[in-house]
């Protein structure tokens, strides 16, 4: 092998590692310059299931993840435990429903700013089963 191409093997061997060593390093939970977080307290108020007259009532955000919130089937349903997380500069919420005919039925709804809306998935705790939800907010 000459000595030209043993220089260019090896620059691009440093070159290669480079690159593997900022792909593989580089923080992906920033969130990009151009997108703004939501702030948590849009979360509060009522919000309506589009689909039927269900409710869920968000009274309190708490820094640290938990959310005071009651669920209506119309009637009230008890409601277990209920927390919100950002991630990527959006709202997660998760509500979980702890009562009779609803042990462990879980709302996971992700907050739509774009449409100022709840989407996500319910799931039915007695029959085991998984539905597409969205909620708009009351007015």
């Amino acid at each position: 092998m000459n000595k030209n191409r043993i220089i260019y093997i090896s620059a691009a061997a440093l070159i290669l590692i480079g690159l593997l060593i900022f792909f593989f390093t580089r923080n992906d939970s920033t969130i990009p310059a151009n997108k703004k977080t939501v702030d948590k307290n849009t979360l509060i108020g009522d919000w309506v299931r589009t689909d039927a007259d269900y409710l869920i009532r968000i009274t309190k955000v708490n820094d640290d993840g938990t959310m005071t919130a009651q669920y209506f089937n119309p009637n009230p349903i008890n409601v277990g435990k209920a927390n919100w997380e950002a991630s990527y500069g959006n709202l997660k919420i998760v509500v979980e429903m702890r009562d009779v005919n609803y042990p462990g039925s879980t709302y996971t709804l992700n907050y739509l700013l774009d449409r100022d809306m709840l989407a996500g998935e319910y799931y039915q705790a007695v029959e085991g089963l998984t539905f597409y939800v969205e909620f708009g907010r009351s007015k």
